[in-house]
C-alpha cells in the first residue's frame, strides 16, 4: 500500500507550520510533440467520458491512500500505456480518482488537453466545491465542463480572455499551464534562475514568464531534454497528469483551516475552501505566510489587533461584522483577486 501525506500539522498551541515535501523529477519525456493551432476540438462533444467519476474508499480527509488493489482496477483496463514514460503517474492518478480513461479501454496518454479538460482535472485533484458565476459567450450551461469552469474560476485557476471567451475547447499551452499552475502552489522561498537558461526562455510570453520561473524552480514543469520549454506547444494527457499529481503529492493541503490563536505565525499551505480567522483569536495579532486560499479569508474575530499577510493569494478577504475594527496589513506579494 502506497500513502502520500497531504498534511503535515506540527506544533504547539494550535500552531499550524507546514514544511514542503522535498522534490525530485525524473527527466523523462517521449517524443516531443509539435504545438497545435487547433481552435476547437473535433471531438470536443466527446470529451464528457474523459471524466468519469472514479469513487474510492481510499481517498478520505487529508491522507490520500492508493492502493494496489485499486490501481490495478481501473489502469488494467487501458492497452496504451503499458511502455509508455508516464505509466507510473497515470496509475497513481487514477487510482486517486482525478482521471479516467475512455470507453474503448485507452487513456490516449500523448493526446492534447484542452483547456476545459486542465480545468477538469485540476478541480478533481485538488477537491474544489466553490463556484462563480460565469458569464463567457462561448461557455453554455448546458455543455458538460460548465461547472467545472465555474469552479476553476472561483479558485482562481483560470480567468478568461479580453473579448469575454473561455476558449474551453483549444488545447492548452504549456505557458498557460504555468499561470494556472503558479496560481494553485504555495511560492515562498524559492531560489534558482528558473527557466531563464533554457534555450527558448526569449520566446515565453510577459504575462508567463514570472510563472514559468515559479513552477520551473519548484519542479513541477521543467525543459525537455535539448534544453527548451516550448511555451507555445499543447500539453498531452499524460503530462498534465504527472503535472497535477506532482502537485498533489508536494504541495501541503488543508481543507478549510480554523485559526484559533494569536501572535503565531500560520504558513505554508494551501487552503482549499476558506481560511477563518475565529473571534477565539483574542488580543493580539495574526501572521498568514505563504498560503495560498483557494477560497475566502474570513475574518470574524473582533479583538484580534491585525491580520498581517505576507506572501498571501486569495479570492477575497471577509472582514465580518458591524465596525469590527480589525485591521489587514498588507505586506510583500499579496494578491487578493476580489477587494
Amino acid at each position: 500500500m502506497k500513502t502520500i501525506k497531504k498534511l503535515w500539522a506540527l506544533g504547539l498551541c494550535g500552531i499550524l507550520v507546514i514544511n514542503m515535501n522535498s522534490m525530485a523529477y525524473a527527466d523523462v519525456l517521449d517524443d516531443i510533440i509539435g504545438s497545435s493551432t487547433i481552435e476547437d476540438r473535433e471531438d470536443a462533444e466527446n470529451t464528457e467520458d474523459v471524466y468519469t467519476d472514479v469513487t474510492s474508499e481510499d481517498v478520505t480527509g487529508n491522507d490520500i491512500t492508493v492502493t494496489d488493489e485499486n490501481i490495478a482496477k481501473y489502469s488494467v483496463l487501458f492497452s496504451d500505456i503499458d511502455n509508455h514514460w508516464a505509466k507510473e503517474w497515470i496509475k497513481n492518478a487514477v487510482g486517486l480518482g482525478f482521471v479516467s480513461g475512455y470507453e474503448d479501454g485507452t487513456f490516449k496518454p500523448d493526446r492534447t488537453i484542452t483547456r476545459a479538460e486542465f480545468s477538469t482535472m485540476l478541480n478533481k485533484a485538488m477537491k474544489i466545491e466553490i463556484t462563480e458565476n460565469i458569464n463567457f459567450s462561448d461557455v453554455r450551461e448546458k455543455e458538460w465542463f460548465y461547472k467545472e469552469i465555474q469552479k476553476s474560476v472561483a479558485a482562481g485557476f483560470f480567468s478568461g480572455y479580453e473579448n469575454n471567451t473561455f476558449r474551453p475547447n483549444n488545447p492548452i499551452k504549456r505557458e498557460e499551464v504555468a499561470k494556472v499552475v503558479a496560481g494553485a502552489i504555495t511560492t515562498g522561498n524559492i531560489d534558482g534562475e528558473g527557466a531563464t537558461l533554457l534555450k527558448d526562455y526569449s520566446t515565453i510570453q510577459e504575462w508567463a514568464k514570472d510563472s514559468v520561473n515559479t513552477v520551473y524552480n519548484k519542479g513541477y514543469i521543467l525543459g525537455y531534454p535539448d534544453k527548451t520549454y516550448m511555451p507555445s506547444k499543447a500539453l498531452t494527457r499524460a503530462e498534465a497528469v504527472k503535472i497535477i499529481f506532482e502537485i498533489v503529492d508536494n504541495e501541503n493541503i488543508e481543507y478549510g483551516f480554523n485559526i484559533t490563536n494569536y501572535n503565531e505565525t500560520y504558513s505554508s499551505a494551501v487552503v482549499v475552501g476558506n481560511l477563518n480567522v475565529l473571534d477565539s483569536v483574542g488580543n493580539g495579532n495574526v501572521y498568514i505566510k505563504n498560503v495560498v486560499v483557494l477560497g475566502d479569508i474570513v475574518i470574524s474575530a473582533k479583538n484580534v489587533k491585525s491580520v498581517e499577510l505576507t506572501d498571501v493569494k486569495a479570492r477575497r478577504i471577509i472582514v465580518e461584522g458591524e465596525n469590527n475594527p480589525v485591521r489587514v496589513v498588507y505586506n510583500d506579494n499579496v494578491i487578493i483577486a476580489k477587494k
